[in-house]
Order: structure tokens, then sequence, then C-alpha cells
């Protein structure tokens, strides 16, 4: 059974970040989410990077958050892009690498009050090829209809997947069966968490998984709102109004209670995360889109 990791390069240029993940593995998917790969036995690395940085900080968003340890670049010349990826970072709590060539005191002085003041340092990105958490969903990128197979999925098996099993759909919350499951174009009768997938699904249609960003067992809890600690970093401009939340590789729109400020509210369901990167993405350039993070409780 193939299992495996999905990793997540980030730079302020994005020919820096797409380098760096070709030494990770080979580029089989390239569009505003860059896929890289490479297998070796059952196990398969996944590597991400964006190519819409610094212009939109979704994508950027939401291949950390999808990921379970990322790499940073920083050069010897520094920009505002180079503090927001930190303070990205920071606010996803994955294990992040830096990649540079600069000295370790370097970095730690002029990131200290990030996560990168204890980050591993490096010059070369390199992978442990250990199998990353369970985090009990599927992320969904695309949906289609394949002549003979019926309504399909790709994204990211986040748990582990068997022909037969039951999955709920959010938003819709309609309840389908995998009638079949793909690996590099290979059927398979189940699947580990961290690898590529493709989903054949019954009993549902295309209209009804056209929206869909994410798919649970039945049974998990999902929610709009959410208690827990919000955490706001001090470089960051906070502004009443609609926020950017992101988890499990998707983003939704959502805002901070206005009563009570440990709350948040969001426009689409979403299985209860460890944390939630929390973005404003209407600030002026040059200023820090990332607000900080929520972790629900």
């Amino acid at each position: 059974m193939y299992q495996g990791n999905v990793l997540s390069v980030l730079a302020s240029r994005n020919d820096i970040a797409k380098h760096l993940a070709e030494k990770l593995g080979k580029l089989h998917e390239d569009g505003k989410i860059q896929i890289f790969y490479r297998r070796k036995n059952d196990y398969i690395r996944s590597i991400l990077s964006t190519s819409e940085y610094p212009e939109k900080i979704l994508s950027a968003a939401e291949i950390i958050s999808l990921s379970s340890r990322s790499f940073l670049y920083i050069g010897e010349s520094l920009s505002w892009m180079d503090g927001e990826l930190a303070l990205l970072s920071t606010a996803s709590g994955i294990n992040t690498t830096v990649i540079t060539t600069r000295s370790e005191d370097d970095i730690r002085k002029m990131f200290k009050g990030t996560s990168i003041e204890n980050s591993q340092i490096s010059q070369e990105p390199d992978d442990e090829e250990r199998v990353m958490d369970d985090l009990g969903v599927v992320y969904v990128d695309k949906s289609f209809v394949v002549k003979g197979v019926g309504v399909v999925v790709t994204g990211f098996s986040l748990t582990n997947l068997k022909v037969h099993d039951k999955l709920v759909l959010l938003p819709s919350m309609k309840e389908t069966e995998i009638k079949s499951i793909q690996v590099l174009d290979e059927d398979q009768e189940a699947v580990g968490v961290g690898v590529r997938i493709g989903l054949a699904l019954r009993n549902v249609k295309e209209e009804e998984v056209k929206d869909s960003y994410l798919m649970v067992k039945p049974g998990t809890k999902v929610t709009k709102e959410l208690n827990g600690k919000m955490e706001l970093f001090p470089w960051s401009q906070f502004t009443e109004g609609q926020l950017h939340f992101v988890a499990f590789g998707v983003s939704i729109v959502g805002k901070i209670d206005k009563e009570r400020h440990d709350r948040i509210l969001l426009t689409n369901p979403i299985p209860i995360p460890r944390r939630l990167i929390v973005l404003n993405v209407n600030v002026k350039q040059g200023k820090p889109r990332v607000l900080g993070y929520f972790i629900p409780i």
C-alpha cells in the first residue's frame, strides 16, 4: 500500500522555489500549484510550490497548511516577502527548515520572534522519508467526469482509505462511496496517508462535487463556528471584516466574532483542525498579509 509525505517549498522568487523543489522530486503537474513527485518502493514524496506568490498569499498558505514539513529559502538580499513568509511559517505551526547560505546567527537574529529563530538551517533541502500524520480528511482540488468511470476527484489522502469506504463531501454534506482508487495511474485497493490520489465515486453527480474542497469519514464533526485562542502578530495590521482562515490546504472566508474574540465564524464547514492560518489579503502591499493563527479548543 502506498503511503507518503507532503512537503512544501516557499521562496520570494518562483524560480528559486521551483529549483529547490526539483531537488526533491520530478515535476508532474504544472499550474498555480506545482506538484513534484519522488517514489521509492511504496513511499511517495509529494512536493508543492506555487507560481502565484507574492501576488497571492492564499496559494502559499494553502500549500504549507497541506504539508507536514516546509522549506523556506532565505537569500542574501532580503525583502518584505521574506518577512511575510517567515510569519506564514510561524502561523502554520509546520516544521520548517530554512535553506540559506547565510550563517545561523544571521538567520536567528534577523527572524527573532518568529518560529524561524529556532528552525533547522541547511544549505540543501532533504527528506527523512517519514509518513505524515493521519489528519482524518481527504483534500480535493479537482473534480470531473470520466466516460465509463463516472465522477472522479483528485487530491491528497490525509487519512487511510480503501475501496468501498464511505465519505462525506464538504460543503454539500453529500455522502458518497469510493468506487476505485488510483495512484500514479495504477489501480489500488487501499492507500495510506500523504499520497496524491484519484478517486472514482459512487452515488454522486458532477454538480454535487464541483464545489467540494474536502471529504471526511461519516461521523466526523464539522462546523462553521470554532472556539479557541487567537494569536495575532504584533507586526500585522488587524482590521475588522472578512478574513481568510486556512487549514488542510483549504482557504475559507470568515470573521472574528465581534463580541467574542475567542470565536471565529466561517462561511463553510470544516473539520476541527489543529490550527488555522489567519490572513487579511486586502492590506497594502508591503504590509504582512499574515495576521496570525487560531488554535481551536
